[in-house]
């Protein structure tokens, strides 16, 4: 309750903004760029649509026992954050990460930044755009990689040949991250939700609880740790399933470790 509390409130502030249309509306499907108070334009999103799914991966995760409920709009990204968007972060913001970050690369996602990395990109993109833009939940995270199926991966039960980039999966990239799209993307036109780089999802670590049933994450347990989802590069085709589960220190930079955003769209008036 608290976590939709403070979005609401959330939500209100960024109304305020000029670059927040009242007018908006978003239709299941559609693709956006939101423009930047700095100039240019935002990660691509697309609206993905409302519903409920039976969480995978814990114990009670069987029938009504499992099962989370979506009920409110939301956009996902439509791939991982790049090198170029989150290069275009750091100037923006004049950071001194920036002469960390390789050069060129700029359609492959950013890689080697910490969930604390994370949250200060997504707390940025929202003062640029006044929209609220975070970390997706774990929950919402397997929700949008699912796109309605109940398989193990949203193609079907079988890793199959170069459908993903894990270190089984018969792609070409030796264990590298690919560019964003460079595989199929899921039904909701998502890309890269199997494989290329773990993604960071708000979530803290508490092995004694399954997360919230609303699609909120888990801000209680240990939050020294944040829970990853969809492996990477160099993962076996296990472990790129839609319930895949790992986690790590927040403060953790790692070669294969990056994130995509999520946006909350604003319920209208009737």
């Amino acid at each position: 309750m608290l976590y939709r509390h403070c979005l609401f409130i959330a939500l209100i502030i960024f109304s305020l903004s000029p670059f927040a249309n009242a007018a908006e509306s978003y239709e299941v499907g559609e693709t956006f760029t939101d423009i930047l108070r700095s100039g240019g334009t935002g990660p691509q999103m697309v609206v993905i649509p409302s519903g409920r799914f039976v969480l995978g991966g814990w114990p009670v995760a069987q029938g009504e026992l499992g099962m989370v409920k979506i009920d409110y709009r939301m956009a996902f990204g439509v791939t991982e954050i790049t090198r170029g968007q989150y290069r275009y972060f750091l100037t923006a913001t004049q950071s001194g990460n920036l002469k960390k970050l390789p050069k060129g690369g700029d359609d492959l996602p950013v890689t080697n930044v910490s969930w604390d990395d994370a949250e200060a990109y997504v707390s940025w993109l929202s003062r640029e755009t006044g929209h609220y833009y975070h970390l997706p939940s774990a929950s919402e995270w397997e929700y949008a990689a699912r796109a309605g199926t109940t398989t193990t991966y949203f193609w079907g039960d079988e890793v199959g040949e170069n459908l993903a980039n894990c270190a089984n999966c018969n792609a070409s990239f030796n264990g590298r991250p690919a560019p964003v799209g460079s595989f199929t993307a899921n039904s909701w036109g998502l890309y890269d939700m199997h494989g290329n780089v773990w993604e960071w999802t708000k979530d803290c670590i508490d092995p004694n609880s399954a997360p919230p049933s609303n699609g909120s994450p888990q801000l209680f347990g240990n939050c020294d740790s944040r829970e990853l989802r969809g492996g990477s590069a160099e993962s076996d085709a296990w472990s790129i399933r839609g319930d895949a589960r790992a986690f790590a220190p927040r403060k953790m930079h790692d070669d294969d470790v990056g994130f995509r955003v999520a946006m909350d769209i604003p319920q209208l008036s009737p």
